[in-house]
């Protein structure tokens, strides 16, 4: 590898070496480039930054054979820190990037802040409460809902207020107060979009049904006193209540199934094994759902053993493995936390842990195959030492990549701001070893990026016509106006795009450059219009038929948006007419 490098490195400069030369910009446009000395020096060492990155890129780490498993290296990427150390934060995916609400910082002090992480760097942003070990859930309309945690500082007392995160706006909105002070709950979104609200932290408990019009409400009571429990839905009649291995109070749990909609239950399991804890991993169930109403969660056993355990309306049973999911690591123990995250296209469900020397693990259970009637198989990465220690707060990506942002490095008064991404499925676009057939394309890049950098000499691509003169911007109001497309369920850009005959970048530039606006909140616009003149000119019609008609994906996203964007309800509204 050495070698060849070295090979091509030198037909990279024999091959620059004269000037002035020319580019070709399109059948119509020639550009002559002249160049002097010092100018040329600096377009060869652009030219050869892309060879450099390709010749002294890192290999990656060997795989590892311990006790019948084979471990594979996945990269660790260490982030830029976040704005500032926190633990006890939520971390959700939104718009397909990381964001981190609430927390702890340094000295346990609560703070009322979030980030989101965007183009290389953490950007903060205000939220209305503190939120230090609340319940956090990614709505069906792409928002976020973040509630309780603790009153103050160094984890005491409990707090009942409630936000809601807009992405478009990256900003957060007060929303109704849930019916008693809480932390360390967890909340589950019903298809209607009421929310169901369960947990707390050395306080009372109770099932809360809470709705996005009204304070939250009293539900049933609960068998025990729950820390995060798991809320899982069980068909369309039932929702089953449950907890890892401690209570409220740091207890052993019972091991009590509440059932809304039934009676509560204990399982014969549960004597022997139980969930792991999701202490500050509350995540929505449908991270951890392999089928209708069957979810897959770790549990482990009074000897310390791991195992997949699946949960169906048929009760709870243990997932037959070709091989057990390693508790001793090659380099010691591996402490898991969370749950599993599961890609249902592919069958796998993926569980993460480190070890004391801070290296990360993936576990990785391959399903399918148990529910056939076989046994699931089991693939293991592990990464280098990271300088992050302790307990870690991590989400897996759309993408099929984890995000490790923040927890525990010393204790509560010393969370860390540590933020790593792992590439279990592929290597870091920053660290691939490039394949040789690349080097040509990166040659060209660097030449263009070369003379786009040159002093007086950038050559710059103008907008087409159609966006220049607002023709494109006209054709866009057309096809909401005349043909009503925002009435179209899910309606995303690249359909309009299509549409228009163009593509997603040019709309984008229209909708920011010359309306000023976001496509979500531009169809939203005339979503809310056209409900308004529905509840206008049938005022018997239902609010779900209105939501419906106007292009909501339902009728609590409705009521969400209009309420946004109005400050009132339709009902409200509809009085005020």
């Amino acid at each position: 590898m050495g070698v060849l490098c070295k090979d091509l490195l030198n037909c990279h400069l024999d091959f620059w070496k004269s000037a002035p030369f020319s580019v070709i910009l399109s059948p119509e446009e020639h550009i002559f480039v002249g160049v002097n000395k010092i100018e040329m020096r600096a377009v060869r060492l652009l030219l050869l930054l892309p060879l450099v990155v390709a010749c002294s890129s890192g290999a990656p780490g060997e795989p590892i054979r311990q006790d019948g498993l084979t471990y594979a290296f996945m990269e660790a990427e260490a982030l830029p820190p976040m704005t500032r150390p926190r633990a006890g934060h939520a971390l959700v995916e939104v718009a397909g990037s990381p964001l981190v609400i609430g927390g702890h910082t340094t000295g346990f002090l609560s703070t009322a802040t979030a980030e989101y992480y965007h183009k290389g760097r953490w950007q903060e942003r205000p939220t209305l409460y503190p939120h230090d070990t609340p319940f956090c859930l990614s709505l069906q309309d792409g928002s976020v809902l973040v509630g309780g945690g603790y009153e103050s500082g160094f984890g005491i007392g409990q707090t009942w207020g409630v936000e809601q995160y807009d992405p478009s706006t990256r900003s957060f909105s007060p929303m109704p107060i849930l019916d008693r002070k809480r932390a360390h709950a967890s909340a589950l979104e019903l298809s209607d979009g009421s929310l169901v609200i369960s947990g707390n932290w050395f306080s009372p408990d109770a099932v809360e049904r809470y709705g996005p019009d009204g304070p939250g409400e009293h539900w049933q009571p609960v068998s025990e006193e729950r820390s995060f429990p798991y809320i899982l839905p069980m068909g369309t009649e039932q929702i089953w209540l449950f907890g890892g291995n401690c209570n409220a109070r740091m207890e052993p749990l019972q091991g009590v199934v509440d059932v809304i909609g039934g009676e509560p239950f204990t399982p014969e399991l549960f004597q022997e094994w139980s969930p792991l804890s999701a202490y500050e991993r509350n995540v929505p169930a449908g991270v951890y759902t392999i089928g209708p109403w069957t979810y897959l969660l770790p549990a482990r056993d009074t000897l310390g053993h791991l195992a997949p355990m699946v949960v169906s309306p048929e009760g709870f049973a243990l997932l037959e493995m070709e091989h057990p999911l390693p508790v001793e690591g090659p380099w010691g123990r591996i402490a898991y936390e969370g749950t599993f995250w599961v890609d249902q296209t592919a069958r796998t469900a993926w569980l993460a842990g480190a070890d004391a020397e801070r290296h990360y693990f993936l576990a990785a259970v391959e399903y399918g195959a148990a529910l056939e009637g076989g046994k699931a198989g089991l693939r293991m990465y592990y990464s280098h030492p990271v300088d992050q220690q302790g307990a870690r707060t991590e989400l897996r990506l759309h993408d099929g990549r984890f995000v490790l942002a923040g927890g525990f490095s010393i204790s509560n008064y010393e969370p860390s701001a540590a933020a790593y991404m792992l590439y279990p499925l592929g290597r870091s676009p920053k660290r691939a070893l490039l394949p040789f057939a690349l080097v040509a394309l990166f040659l060209a890049a660097g030449m263009v990026a070369g003379l786009l950098l040159l002093k007086d000499r950038t050559v710059k691509t103008a907008l087409p016509d159609s966006i220049a003169d607002n023709g494109l911007c006209n054709r866009l109001v057309a096809l909401m106006e005349e043909r009503q497309l925002y009435r179209k369920k899910g309606l995303k850009i690249a359909d309009v795009a299509t549409e228009l005959g163009t593509n997603t970048t040019y709309i984008s530039a229209c909708l920011s450059g010359q309306l000023g606006t976001s496509f979500r909140v531009f169809v939203n616009k005339y979503r809310l219009e056209h409900a308004k003149r529905l509840m206008k000119e049938h005022p018997q019609m239902r609010l779900s038929q209105v939501g419906d008609d106007s292009g909501f994906s339902n009728e609590k996203t409705f009521l969400r948006t209009f309420k946004a964007a109005t400050g009132v309800t339709p009902t409200e509204w509809k009085k005020s007419i």
